[in-house]
């Protein structure tokens, strides 16, 4: 999919944070025109329903009436990585399974 990638970045970067469809539009091409915000609309929509339907984000699009003012929002999952891994470093050296 075209806009994959920005789409991912920027909801992904704002776990449980509300986006509007223009907020999504303007993020992938903020220059663009009126003609080209159409079509980029369309792609970014390919890839909010796709996200969607594999569980990594919500929305509200059944709520609203043709989904003017639906907001999308990226799903909190894991564990935040640094947690994780600031957690690692508290295991005793002797625990280790290697010996070096």
């Amino acid at each position: 999919m075209k806009y994959a990638k920005e789409v991912i970045d920027l909801m992904a970067a704002y776990p449980g944070r509300k986006f509007k469809m223009r907020h999504i539009v303007n993020y992938v091409a903020p220059g663009a025109s009126t003609r080209q915000k159409a079509s980029i609309r369309e792609g970014v929509r390919r890839v909010v329903l796709a996200l969607e339907e594999s569980g990594q984000i919500s929305s509200t699009r059944e709520e609203v009436p043709n989904g003017s003012d639906a907001e999308y929002w990226w799903k909190p999952q894991h564990q935040e990585l640094s947690t994780r891994n600031g957690n690692r470093h508290n295991i005793p050296q002797d625990n280790c399974a290697y010996s070096f």
